[in-house]
């Protein structure tokens, strides 16, 4: 617990008898202001008297809020340690304290010995209490006084805790319940839902004061029952969502933080080593209630010197009537810093076209969660209220980050396809006209018909061209509504309406697909392709009601199509040995294979992707500070092997993060320091790629121009 570093003395004795008199103080620990039963600090008695008299006296404490410590079965109360020092060390008092009313302890008939040296130490600790009737700003204070024949009748006041919100929290989005739905892989890991793609959003946890998360290990003298606790509601989500959080969540002074990516810390499933000082861990509990209390943690660390543990590990949790909880317990912290830590959570949800698309929302509160601010015989120790907590971008220093503010161009887009026609494309355009980084999601929400709109992309950062494709496919001939719905979180949100006419179209006899040319994605260059990676199709006949791709006759991941073009990832285990043989089919209609070479690497870096480090694009006009982070999107970066930056001629393979893009399947992100020594200019940046495998040569991207001030 942090303390308060001044030590308080008040003079709470009357001379008497010419020489007996007491000093009572206390140091006051900063305290939860959510807390229902805080340990306030312990309050000493200084006392000086007659060489090795005896005396017995009536202590009473009086606080200015309600005494919180657990009643026993036998009626007292617990946690409470009385203590007398008659020169050789503290001895307790079997004296049993008795709760007079909601705020009183009294302790009768309390044996005080003075040494040789007429001195005596009385200290009382463990006294528990309600900081919620307090409040910020204000101090909890015990008015104190001792009657006892021979000794002095001593009255003091003395503050004993500061309360103090302790708990911060930043939210990245919300998630969306999106009728396109979010993918999950066969085998579920942090790594394995962020390669695939799956919808996240990420929760922030941060301390108020050091010392506000603590282990059990911290509290175990005084009866807590846990060590500081987390709880995370979910709620709004539709049948079949499924929801999956990190078990193990490593904060901001671990090896390695746990993070999504999507708060300006590069996305891990996080690593940890126990150090002396500590370092923020959160774990998991299995079994706990709704409020947060029981169960236990399932990770706990070892000792120190133990080692480095990496963390990849998920749970899955359990909606019922569209809600759930997540709790985590505080494991390992330092009690010296003020820390942070966030987490992912993922959704999972099979595509539905009738499935209104639905926002859902997410509480967090300390825990456990309690409305009893009194003693009691059942309730946790510690518990709290339900308080909502303060953003925490005021201590993390991104606030900017977390308050981009949305636009979107909301003019209704029209389209007019004849029935079993090609694919009507048109778009809107998303802007952040706030600061910092806002991620946003879009949604269709049909009104009528279902599964004629696909938005490509569904998801991304800041200013952003979002195409819409409207195919008529078996749609009978008829008017057709739907709303796309844009949502940024904290930045807002906003509708697009959309129709489509769908006219008698004339019949006609089966077209066969033809593929003209495979390119990457990002350059539209015809290179090779990548496995893991992104590469658009280019050719006739595209559109049908079911359409694929394959690879050597391994199905790709189709993100988008229409009728002469389609966009896909490339499957991740496809050969490297020979060329692929790639095919596309449409309504069971096969094109003929076109031969495309594979290698492990083919970078090309998406135009406007290169982001200087306030997440503003990099522009002739808009440089980046040598000595800062850059960061940018490409695709072909998948394979095994190194990757590296070439700024000029200056090489660079000391990257901040090089990997997969969070909520971007096939897309992977690179951040780096920019060398501080490099020159104001506009200059040439690649992104290469080397493969472990023996004999193998470095493969460079188009040069994108970089602009340094």
């Amino acid at each position: 617990m942090k303390y308060i570093s001044v030590l308080l003395f008040l003079l709470a004795g009357l001379v008497s008898a010419q020489t007996t008199f007491c000093v009572t103080g206390a140091t006051p620990p900063i305290v939860h202001a959510e807390g229902l039963a805080e340990r306030v600090g312990d309050i000493a008695f200084l006392c000086t008297g007659a060489a090795n008299s005896q005396m017995s006296g009536n202590f009473t404490f009086l606080l200015n809020t309600d005494v919180t410590n657990r009643i026993s079965t036998g009626g007292t109360l617990t946690g409470l340690v009385f203590t007398v020092d008659s020169g050789s060390g503290p001895q307790s008092v079997t004296v049993q304290p008795i709760l007079q009313n909601a705020s009183t302890l009294v302790f009768n008939g309390v044996p005080v010995a003075f040494s040789a040296q007429g001195t005596a130490k009385i200290n009382v600790a463990g006294i528990r209490a309600n900081a919620t009737l307090i409040g910020v700003g204000n101090a909890i204070t015990a008015f104190i006084s001792v009657n006892a024949a021979g000794f002095p009748i001593a009255t003091a006041q003395v503050v004993v805790a500061r309360p103090e919100v302790g708990l911060y929290v930043g939210l990245s989005t919300e998630l969306v319940c999106a009728q396109n739905g979010s993918p999950v892989p066969a085998n579920i890991t942090v790594t394995s839902l962020l390669a695939d793609g799956t919808a996240f959003a990420s929760t922030r946890v941060t301390e108020g004061f050091a010392d506000a998360f603590g282990p059990k290990s911290a509290f175990d003298y005084f009866n807590a029952d846990s060590g500081q606790r987390i709880i995370i509601e979910y709620s709004g989500f539709p049948a079949g969502a499924s929801l999956y959080v990190p078990n193990v969540v490593a904060g901001s002074d671990a090896v390695k933080p746990t993070a999504g990516g999507d708060f300006e810390v590069p996305a891990s499933g996080g690593a940890y080593a126990p150090s002396a000082n500590g370092s923020l861990l959160l774990s998991l509990v299995a079994g706990a209630g709704s409020n947060g209390a029981g169960g236990s943690p399932i990770y706990i660390p070892g000792g120190i010197g133990s080692g480095t543990v990496t963390f990849n590990s998920v749970t899955q949790l359990s909606i019922v009537n569209g809600s759930a909880i997540a709790v985590y317990e505080v494991v390992d912290a330092n009690s010296s810093a003020v820390e942070t830590a966030q987490f992912p959570t993922f959704l999972g949800l099979t595509p539905d076209g009738s499935r209104p698309a639905s926002q859902t929302s997410e509480s967090v509160f300390f825990a456990p969660l309690s409305t009893v601010g009194t003693a009691s015989a059942t309730e946790p120790l510690p518990r709290f209220n339900a308080t909502t907590p303060p953003p925490d971008c005021t201590i993390i220093g991104d606030c900017s980050f977390v308050q981009g503010s949305l636009s979107v161009d909301t003019a209704p887009l029209a389209f007019t396809e004849p029935a079993g026609g090609v694919t009507g494309q048109n778009y809107f355009t998303i802007a952040n006209t706030g600061g910092g980084m806002m991620n946003w999601t879009a949604a269709v929400n049909y009104i009528s018909g279902s599964g004629w709109l696909t938005l490509d992309p569904p998801q991304g950062v800041n200013n952003t061209t979002v195409r819409v494709y409207a195919a008529p496919g078996t749609l009978a001939p008829g008017t057709y509504q739907a709303d796309i719905v844009v949502n940024a979180g904290a930045g807002g949100t906003a509708t697009v309406l959309v129709s489509l006419v769908v006219t008698p179209g004339a019949t006609t006899s089966k077209i066969v697909p033809a593929i003209t040319s495979v390119l990457n994605a990002a350059s539209f260059a015809a290179v090779p392709v990548v496995p893991g990676s992104l590469t658009t199709i280019m050719g006739s006949a595209f559109s049908g009601t079911l359409v694929s791709a394959t690879f050597n006759g391994e199905a790709a991941t189709i993100l988008f199509s229409n009728a002469t073009q389609i966009n896909l990832m490339v499957p991740a285990d496809l050969s490297l040995s020979s060329p692929a043989q790639v095919v596309v089919t449409v309504d069971g209609s096969p094109s003929a294979a076109m031969a495309v070479p594979v290698a492990a690497f083919e970078p090309a870096i998406f135009p406007s992707a290169l982001l200087n480090q306030d997440a503003t694009l990099n522009s002739a006009s808009n440089g980046a500070q040598p000595g800062s982070v850059i960061y940018f999107w490409a695709t072909g970066l998948s394979g095994a092997g190194t990757i590296s930056v070439l700024i000029g001629s200056r090489e660079t393979d000391a990257l901040y993060y090089a990997g997969p893009a969070p909520g971007l399947p096939g897309v992977q992100q690179v951040n780096l320091l920019v060398p501080s020594d490099l020159p104001a200019m506009t200059t040439d940046l690649y992104v290469c790629g080397l493969s472990s495998a023996a004999g193998a040569t470095r493969t460079c991207s188009l040069p994108v121009p970089l602009t340094l001030k």
